[in-house]
Parts: structure tokens; C-alpha cells; sequence
């Protein structure tokens, strides 16, 4: 039996009722693993990640107060600093993560905690669930030495060992006192440790290297535990891709094998009501082509009877392009505009399809990311011609790359941020200004939002403007594309309504109402279907049309 028919048959088990049971069923037990294994079968769970493990960090041992350095520290501060260059701080947080509390009881060894060559000096716990949880820690609070055996019997508590600490500070600072003699305790631990769920708490530890230690401070912390139908876990060694989160994974996986198994089995295309015979041409915004090309190609894929073809000419020239139309071609034409048209007449209808933010891009020699509204205007005015006028640096010569008159991403730049039209035209290479060798700025246009990017990624010090879907995939492709806040906003059409202004809506013109039957009546439908709109939100664009039928409030604006 060759691949194809092997294929063929394990479609036709998934899909009959006997297949659908069994990926259920597979399912059910892959999600449902690693929740057993946790609540039910290891139930207890305690984990703790070492926050914070390094050395004090006092280490003035060259301080002088002379330039040449031949100056030396006070002795009685060396010696300090002698001392606290050897100790070092840990910071231990623990937490009980499982689904049950954690009696003394279910320990079948302490928890505990061992630092390599380090002595234990002090150690308090901090940061707990409350007041109470934290006395009863400090309480079972115990230090043993190296000799000690995994489960000691007997520890010393630590208000001994705080009892200690002044004399043994003192021997250590003194000149040609050595420390008094005292046990050196290497590990505390745990004795009678109770949390219940979702408690947690730090253990802070102060250390000391050895007598005779040289070099590094030792980072080693080793802990010893065993909890009876539980797990101990250090959080930092976890595997990210452990069994349960594999488990889990393939269970989603045969879920939504599972429902795409039975989508295909119930559902026979109730799209075919909205399908239509005949040819459809969708020409206007370059910026907005390409996502219709790919929702027409989705659209001729269920209606392979539809012939759609897209063509970017640019927002005004598409608009005017519908003006000629007659009754009999009326249904064989749609235009895409950045915004609403003023080559509109009254004949021609209007459909809002999505909001449509733009952003700003330069070249990254520009060296800079954010620019205001005014800095904008200036460099399209030609008042500031170099970035080093903008931000320390070195000189670069500002480049525009600009859109031609019929674009409708130039309309809404001119209108929501420059204020006015853009300056003259001064140079066909977007290099120098051949075309006015006089001129200060540097200003050449492209006829499509992808010929902008590509001037501006490939020029040192370009500025131009595009549709953010197309300004981010271009600045992931090209390393030199930079998208650049404008008055602190970044383009999104979440900071739309807290003061982000290059933004506006696309509309699609039709001469008059579409036909009833027509490929454009049914493209239209199809544009606020489920699958469209969900194509629009991949794309990076918001659809007017929102799950409720309703239209986004941006879509409604009278301004827009």
C-alpha cells in the first residue's frame, strides 16, 4: 500500500464516528495526564529558585586618595573590607506550588540547604504570605555543621547563633586577635516545616568563605529533601518541555484535529449561497492590495467560478478610474482608498473595511526612533536637512522618499501630520537632488508603499511612510528599516485614541449599489465573514465589521 492510500485511509477512520471517539478519547487522557500525576498522584508539590547569590561587594582594598595611588586606605578599613570581600549573600525563595498543604509529617527528610567551602554567618526569612507563616519558619529554624549527617538530629536554633555573631565579627575585624572559637555551621534547614497552598517565603543567608580560600566567591548551594507523595524542585531546573507540557501539547493538537474532523464531516460549504460566476477587478491603494489579493484568493478557492484580480494603482487614480464606468460594467470594478475620497461623486457608494494605521520609517544610519509631530514637519518643509540637527551624533543627510500625488497614504500623511501638501519633487534617484542640484532637500517619490521601504532601507538617512503591516515585515526582512514613534505613540491602533493621529479608514467605492448575484455583491459579503476578518487581524489590520455585526467605533468617526 503506497503513502497516498494509506493517507486516504486514515482520513476516512478520523473522520468516521469510530475515529472521531478515538482521538476524543486520546485526547481527554493527554490533557488529563499531567493533572492526575499532580493532584492526584504526586500531590504535593514544594519548589524554590535562588533569587540572589554573590558576594557582598565591598572590596576597597586599593582605595587611596591620591591620584598616583602610592596613597593607602586607612588600616582599620582595609581590614573591614578584607572581611566583607570574603562574605557573600543568598537569597532562596520557596513556594508550595501543589494542590494540597504540606504538614511536618509528609517530609520523610528536612528540608535543607548547603552552601561547599562557605560558612553559615546569619540567616533571617523575609517576604512571607503573612506574619504568622513567618514566625513559625524563623522558629524551626535550624543550623548544623559540615559533620552533621544528612538527617541530623540535633541543630541549633538561630537565636544562638545571632548570639554568637558579635564576638566572632569582632575576632575577625581585629588586628592580631584570631575569630574565638565556634562551631562553623555549613547548611540550615527546615525542622517542622508546615505551608499551606500557595504559601511561600525567602530565606536570606549571610556566608563566609573558609579560612585559607582564595580566588572567586564559591556560588555551590546544594539542598537535601524528600517529600512523602510529592516533589521537591529547584524552579530553575525545571525542563520548559517536560513530559506534562509534551502531553498537553498533543492532547490541544488531537483536540483540534478532533474538531477539524468533525467541521469536515458536518459542514458541507453553506459558503456556496455566496458564491458567484464572473470577473471582479479590485484596483486603488497599494498599501491595502495585497491583504484583498490574499482574502480574493481565499474567496476563488470555496467560489472557483469567481475570476478576481487585484492591481495597485494608487488610491486617486483607482477612485477616478470608476467615473467613466457604465451601467453594464458597473459590477466588474471595486476601488480601494486610503480614507474617503474627494474624486468621489455622488454616484459612487462606499463600503469601510478596516482601520488603517501608518507609520513613519528611516534608515537606521538616521539614528533615531521617535520624532514629534513638528520635528516632521520640518524635515518636510526643508528647515531641518540633517539628523545631527535632531540628536547627537554624527552628520547624515536627511533623504525623503514620498508617495506621488495620487497615493492616498500620502493624502492622509499631508493631512493628519504635515498639515499642508508635501514640498517639491528634487530628485529621481532618492540619492541627490538631480533634478534641482540647487536644492536643499533631497525628495524623490515611488509609485507603491513596497517601492517606498525598499528606497528607504537601501538609502542612508531616508525618512518615508507606509501601512504598518507592510512597515513591520519590511523591518524584520531589512535590518536598516526603523519604525519610529511619533509624539510618544507608537503606531498601533491601540494608542489611536490616546493621541496617535497618521491613521484613517479603508473604504472600498463601487459605481452604485452592486448587483444582486454579482461577484462584487458577493466579495463584499464576503469581506465581513468570519474568515475575512480574521485574514485582516493576521494581516495586522482592525475590520470594521466586528464579530457582532457591528462597526468599530474608529469606522464611524466623522472625521475619518
Amino acid at each position: 500500500m503506497g503513502v497516498g492510500a494509506t493517507m486516504q485511509s486514515l482520513a476516512e477512520i478520523l473522520s468516521s464516528d469510530s475515529g472521531s471517539l478515538v482521538l476524543g478519547i486520546a485526547a481527554l487522557v493527554a490533557i488529563a495526564a499531567p493533572f492526575i500525576d499532580r493532584y492526584f498522584i504526586r500531590r504535593r508539590r514544594l519548589t524554590f529558585r535562588v533569587l540572589y547569590n554573590s558576594k557582598i561587594g565591598l572590596s576597597p582594598i586599593d582605595l587611596h586618595d591620591g591620584e598616583n595611588g602610592s596613597a593607602q586606605a586607612d588600616p582599620q578599613l582595609e581590614r573591614t573590607a578584607r572581611l566583607l570581600n570574603r562574605m557573600s549573600v543568598v537569597v532562596i525563595r520557596i513556594h508550595n506550588t501543589g494542590g494540597f498543604d504540606i504538614a511536618p509529617g509528609d517530609f520523610e527528610i528536612p528540608l535543607s540547604f548547603t552552601f561547599g567551602s562557605r560558612i553559615v554567618w546569619d540567616a533571617r526569612v523575609s517576604d512571607a504570605t503573612d506574619d504568622g507563616l513567618r514566625q513559625h519558619v524563623r522558629d524551626g529554624l535550624e543550623f548544623f555543621t559540615r559533620d552533621t549527617p544528612q538527617r541530623p538530629v540535633e541543630g541549633v536554633k538561630l537565636s544562638r547563633v545571632r548570639a554568637l555573631l558579635p564576638k566572632r565579627l569582632a575576632g575577625l575585624a581585629a588586628a592580631d586577635a584570631p575569630p574565638p572559637e565556634a562551631p562553623e555551621w555549613h547548611g540550615v534547614r527546615f525542622a517542622r516545616l508546615s505551608l499551606k497552598r500557595k504559601e511561600k517565603f525567602k530565606l536570606v543567608v549571610v556566608l563566609r568563605e573558609s579560612d585559607g580560600h582564595d580566588g572567586e566567591i564559591s556560588k555551590e548551594i546544594r539542598h537535601h529533601a524528600r517529600l512523602a507523595a510529592g516533589r521537591i524542585k529547584d524552579d530553575r531546573k525545571q525542563r520548559r518541555f517536560g513530559w506534562p507540557v509534551i502531553t498537553t501539547a498533543v492532547g490541544v493538537l488531537l483536540t483540534g484535529a478532533l474538531l477539524a474532523t468533525l467541521l469536515v464531516s458536518w459542514s458541507r460549504p453553506s459558503d456556496s449561497a455566496q458564491c458567484a460566476t464572473g470577473k471582479l477587478a479590485v484596483e486603488g491603494s497599494s498599501a491595502f492590495v495585497p491583504i484583498i489579493d490574499s482574502i480574493a484568493a481565499e474567496y476563488h478557492g470555496q467560489c472557483d467560478g469567481a475570476a478576481i484580480t487585484t492591481r495597485a494603482t494608487g488610491s486617486v487614480t483607482g477612485v477616478r478610474a470608476l467615473a467613466p464606468v457604465d451601467a453594464a460594467g458597473k459590477d466588474e470594478l471595486a476601488v480601494l482608498s486610503d480614507g474617503r475620497s474627494g474624486e468621489a461623486g455622488p454616484d459612487l457608494e462606499t463600503k469601510a473595511v478596516a482601520v488603517v494605521v501608518y507609520s513613519l520609517v528611516v534608515n537606521r544610519a538616521a539614528g533615531i526612533d521617535r520624532l514629534t509631530t513638528q520635528q516632521v514637519k520640518d524635515i518636510f518643509s526643508g528647515r531641518v536637512r540633517n539628523w545631527d540637527q535632531l540628536r547627537p551624533g554624527p552628520s547624515v543627510p536627511i533623504g525623503i522618499v514620498g508617495r506621488g500625488q495620487e497615493s492616498g497614504t500620502r493624502k492622509t500623511f499631508e493631512q493628519k501630520v504635515l498639515g499642508g501638501a508635501e514640498d517639491r519633487l528634487t530628485s529621481d534617484s532618492c540619492r541627490k537632488p538631480e533634478r534641482d542640484p540647487a536644492a536643499a532637500t533631497t525628495r524623490c517619490e515611488r509609485g507603491t508603499t513596497a517601492e517606498v521601504l525598499t528606497e528607504v532601507g537601501a538609502v542612508p538617512g531616508a525618512i518615508g511612510y507606509a501601512d504598518v503591516p507592510a512597515a513591520k515585515t519590511a523591518a524584520a526582512r531589512d535590518q536598516q528599516v526603523t519604525i519610529v514613534q511619533l509624539d510618544g505613540h507608537y503606531p498601533d491602533v491601540t494608542t489611536v485614541d490616546a493621541g496617535y493621529r497618521f491613521w484613517t479608514v479603508e473604504y472600498l467605492y463601487t459605481k452604485g449599489v452592486p448587483s444582486n448575484g454579482s461577484v462584487l455583491k458577493r466579495f463584499l459579503d464576503y469581506l465581513a465573514s468570519p474568515t475575512a476578518r480574521a485574514e485582516l487581524q493576521d494581516a495586522g489590520y482592525t475590520p470594521c465589521v466586528a464579530k457582532d455585526g457591528l462597526l468599530d467605533p474608529h469606522c464611524t468617526r466623522p472625521d475619518i
